[in-house]
């Protein structure tokens, strides 16, 4: 901050020094060639909203003023009623939280500091999500083909098995009438999500299942699948060879999540394609 300097000659009296003074501190400050109203009220955030990881939530917001923003500090709780405790600060709009555990909801507020270090309460809205595994270029082959022993796979233990194994949860297939990802037992559902980046499909929705318990296999499109066990996965497929389908995979621990919805009811029981079909 620029100083002032009063000489002996001047001869100013006490109660106009004080006023100057007073000025002087109030006139704002420059740090590394930027002005600084100093004390001016920050805002909290608003619009936050997560992204769901494996092993990580990714926590965004939009700062309200942020000429008067020096920081933005996280919290996190595992109750929607409060007790959050602060797990870092940033000068960004956002905040990755890599210290989080698979399968456990997490909820975030935001507050900002201004430049004279107070602190604002915390954002009235808060973010929550519940962070998965999830996995890349994993490989099932046909179950027409020889290696069907490998056509299906299980979400929860991200393994292949044969198309009808009890743990399967859904199996792929070439026919005469197309490629297919099918859900391998009648309390599974799936559905095609359309042409979409992995992370695009953020939620499972509550109604769409196919009728068939099918889907037309197209590289691109990203597919959720909601299993017997009430957990929700998503699945896009990456690529297809003669004999086998590459796909990338999501698959949520926590029963009926994400967003902790009561289970819809299933519109139909889904119709499987058996190999040979």
């Amino acid at each position: 901050m620029q100083g002032i300097h009063f000489g002996l000659t001047n001869r100013v009296p006490l109660a106009v020094l004080g006023v100057m003074l007073g000025a002087a501190l109030i006139s704002g400050c420059h740090e590394e060639g930027a002005y600084h109203a100093p004390c001016a009220q920050a805002v909290a955030p608003v619009g936050l909203y997560s992204v769901t990881g494996d092993g990580q939530v990714a926590v965004y917001w939009i700062a309200v003023e942020p000429e008067n923003v020096s920081q933005f500090v996280v919290y996190r709780s595992t109750s929607p009623d409060g007790g959050f405790h602060e797990i870092g600060h940033t000068n960004g709009d956002y905040f990755v939280d890599n210290a989080v555990a698979n399968g456990v909801t997490y909820y975030y507020a935001v507050t900002a500091i201004d430049f004279c270090g107070y602190e604002t309460q915390l954002s009235r809205e808060t973010a929550y999500d519940t962070p998965r595994p999830e996995g890349f270029d994993a490989r099932i082959y046909d179950a027409n083909g020889d290696n069907w022993p490998r056509s299906g796979w299980d979400l929860s233990l991200a393994r292949s098995v044969p198309w009808d194994d009890v743990d399967a949860d859904m199996y792929f297939i070439r026919t005469d009438g197309g490629d297919f990802l099918v859900a391998a037992n009648t309390e599974t559902d799936i559905q095609d999500a359309g042409y979409a980046g992995f992370d695009d499909v953020s939620w499972a929705p509550t109604s769409g299942w196919s009728p068939t318990g099918s889907a037309e296999v197209i590289p691109g499109h990203v597919y959720v699948v909601w299993t017997k066990s009430n957990n929700f996965a998503k699945v896009r497929a990456r690529s297809m060879s003669l004999d086998y389908l590459t796909f990338d995979w999501a698959y949520q621990v926590a029963e009926g999540n994400p967003e902790l919805a009561p289970r819809p009811v299933r519109e139909s029981a889904p119709l499987n394609l058996k190999p040979g079909g």
